[in-house]
C-alpha cells in the first residue's frame, strides 16, 4: 500500500493533535485530582465550579478519553516509525 506523503502528514498531525489534546486533558485531571484531596483551596480558586463532588465525577469521566488519546497517540508514532524504517530498506 502506497501512502503519499499529504497522507503521511495528515497522520502525524493527527498524532501531533492526539498528543496535545492528551496533555490538556492530563492538566485537567491533575486539577480535578487536586480538586478531590485539596477541595478546600480548588474550590475558592474555581471561583465554585469545581467543589469535591463535581471534581469526583469529572476526574472519573477524563479515564476513558485519556486511554484513548494515549493509544492513538503512540500508534501514530510507532507507525510513523515503522514506515521511515521501511522507507530507509527500499
Amino acid at each position: 500500500m502506497i501512502i503519499t506523503r499529504e497522507k503521511r502528514q495528515l497522520i502525524r498531525r493527527i498524532g501531533r493533535y492526539c498528543g496535545w489534546l492528551g496533555l490538556g486533558l492530563l492538566l485537567f485531571t491533575l486539577v480535578t485530582g487536586y480538586g478531590i484531596a485539596e477541595f478546600r483551596i480548588v474550590t475558592p480558586l474555581t471561583l465554585g465550579l469545581i467543589n469535591k463532588a463535581v471534581a469526583q465525577r469529572l476526574h472519573a469521566y477524563t479515564e476513558v478519553p485519556m486511554i484513548i488519546l494515549l493509544l492513538a497517540h503512540i500508534g501514530v508514532a510507532v507507525w510513523a516509525r515503522s514506515t521511515e524504517a521501511k522507507k530507509k530498506e527500499e
